[in-house]
């Protein structure tokens, strides 16, 4: 249960039983779609929350609960093959609400069976992991408008060259602390930099200004698209089967695996709304209030308010894996405004219970949230390989000077715990650490390296005793919880964790000299530090 923000007016455990039409009344802004609960006589929520919307999902849930129906497995065919026909065609959905019935479905057949799939539900999984994305899908020309990439930019980072960087503009709606995420960057590099994705999330917006209807006093839109091309792409989901189980009816997208990225190698990005966070500086005043409480109330009928910037409230999370990514860091953060400025003294320190899902206006007076309901799998650690230059260096001259073996390393990013920030390096690309079995005289070691080339924060190399290790499990078995620990106790390695895993004397932390220049050591400490960690394999 990753939902902690509660809906404002829904009872706890509410189920959702049928979505139906986007609507709009006339003297209102935004746009609302109809929703109906098992227990609730609320009919509608805002667009804005379709992150949160699938049929079967529970929302403020009290207690752990899966979205109803059986889980299923497929790979999309090619899209020529791809027929439309209404959610009343598959004739599994119980809920006879006619607005629920005729809403439109892609229908194909995978691996024998026959696959009702809404195109909402596809909508949602592709693109509106988030409310800023579900906004700007019904504003003609969003991306265009908010976004500028620059395919020359100034390549003169020798460790990160980019090969181009994504503007967001000055007139962005897309809130700033959406970028922290790099499965977001991700995604935005995807709709912005692939014509056929692009070309897809546009045809939202072409048909939503075509075929709205509209009455005195309303707006009525029954939502459709055109898919890309999803051609091989995994699905994982759950919903209603027939008895033989021929027919599929898709209640929510779960993971999509296999999505295509373009051949890009490193992208940085861009917002007017950075700033720059030097070594060692807290975060000063105002911000994006990544800090808070565990359970927030989402206003359902609340626009948002232009006096501050998004809280990051988060919803169960849609899974993904690209077929490749680049790496991705943020570029152009401008110096931050010293403590007690004007500019810090017109934000408020702290917000209210209640958000708004909504982008800002000015009728709203409710501040806005970012609603995050990503959650990227790609493995893309190998990509950071180079941060590590001077620990390999430093492996090298134990294997040239002292007879040291060393096996392949493996690099992971360190996982997000709980709302601190330790996983991101300050230019938010990830923050890695390298895992190397090294063996000299018949004894193994392992040697656990975190990046700390943003000089954000220093650890020594931790070095582990394999044979003291080796009774209790291999060391993949604990490095989780190795790494949780270690950003959840002020980035320190967790000593007395150590000392019960493989005891007092078999763990050992080896300092190196702090780098002075883009994360790289002299040779002079390169060798100082290969020298430390073989007096304390001895």
């Amino acid at each position: 249960m990753n939902q902690v923000d509660r809906f404002k007016t829904l009872p706890d455990n509410a189920r959702i039983q049928a979505i139906g039409n986007l609507f709009k009344y006339n003297n209102r802004k935004t746009w609302d779609i109809g929703v109906r609960f098992k227990q609730s006589t609320r009919k509608a929520l805002k667009f804005s929350q379709l992150p949160y919307l699938s049929r079967q999902v529970v929302l403020n849930q009290t207690v752990d609960a899966l979205p109803l129906g059986f889980p299923i497995e497929f790979t999309l065919p090619d899209r020529a093959f791809w027929q439309t026909a209404t959610v009343g065609d598959s004739a599994l959905v119980t809920y006879k609400l006619s607005e629920e019935q005729s809403q439109k479905c892609f229908v194909f057949e995978s691996a024998g069976k026959t696959i009702y799939l809404p195109q909402l539900e596809l909508a949602r999984a592709l693109f509106f992991t988030n409310n800023y994305l579900a906004n700007a899908a019904l504003i003609n020309s969003a991306l265009d408008l908010e976004f500028y990439v620059d395919h020359h930019p100034n390549n003169d980072d020798r460790e990160f060259p980019l090969d181009l960087v994504i503007n967001a503009l000055p007139t962005t709606l897309c809130p700033k602390v959406l970028f922290d995420n790099e499965g977001f960057r991700h995604q935005i590099a995807w709709l912005l930099l692939n014509s056929d994705i692009k070309n897809s999330f546009k045809s939202i917006y072409q048909y939503f200004s075509q075929e709205r209807v509209r009455a005195p006093n309303v707006e009525r839109w029954t939502f459709r698209f055109d898919p890309p091309q999803l051609k091989g792409v995994k699905v994982a989901a759950r919903g209603w089967k027939s008895p033989d189980e021929s027919t599929w009816f898709i209640n929510r997208i779960e993971l999509l695996d296999g999505l295509f990225f373009p051949d890009i190698s490193d992208i940085g990005f861009s917002h007017p709304d950075f700033t720059e966070n030097k070594p060692g500086s807290g975060k000063g005043k105002g911000g994006t209030y990544p800090q808070l409480p565990t359970q927030r109330e989402i206003d359902e009928n609340s626009d948002g308010s232009e006096d501050n910037e998004s809280a990051l409230i988060f919803c169960d999370a849609t899974q993904r894996i690209y077929n490749r990514v680049p790496r991705t860091r943020k570029v152009n953060a401008q110096p931050r405004k010293s403590p007690g400025g004007k500019e810090d003294e017109d934000k408020p320190n702290n917000l209210p219970p209640a958000v708004s899902t909504d982008d800002p206006n000015s009728r709203g007076d409710t501040p806005r949230a970012a609603v995050d309901g990503l959650d990227d799998l790609t493995d893309n650690a190998d990509l950071y390989l180079n941060k590590f230059d001077s620990f390999f260096k430093m492996l090298e001259i134990l294997e040239k000077e002292h007879g040291v073996k060393q096996s392949k390393p493996i690099v992971r990013k360190l996982p997000e715990v709980g709302r601190s920030e330790s996983h991101l390096m300050v230019d938010g690309s990830p923050r890695c650490m390298a895992i190397v079995r090294i063996e000299h005289q018949n004894e193994g070691y392992f040697l656990l390296e975190v990046d700390t080339s943003d000089g954000k924060a220093s650890i020594a190399t931790k070095v582990i005793s394999a044979r003291a290790l080796a009774p209790k499990g291999k060391l993949r078995d604990f490095i989780p919880e190795i790494e949780r620990r270690l950003l959840s106790n002020q980035f320190c390695w967790p000593k007395k964790y150590f000392d019960a895993l493989v005891g007092e004397g078999n763990h050992k932390s080896v300092s190196h000299q702090k780098s002075k220049s883009e994360g790289r050591l002299s040779e002079e400490d390169v060798n100082r530090w290969a020298g430390r960690v073989f007096r304390d394999m001895n």
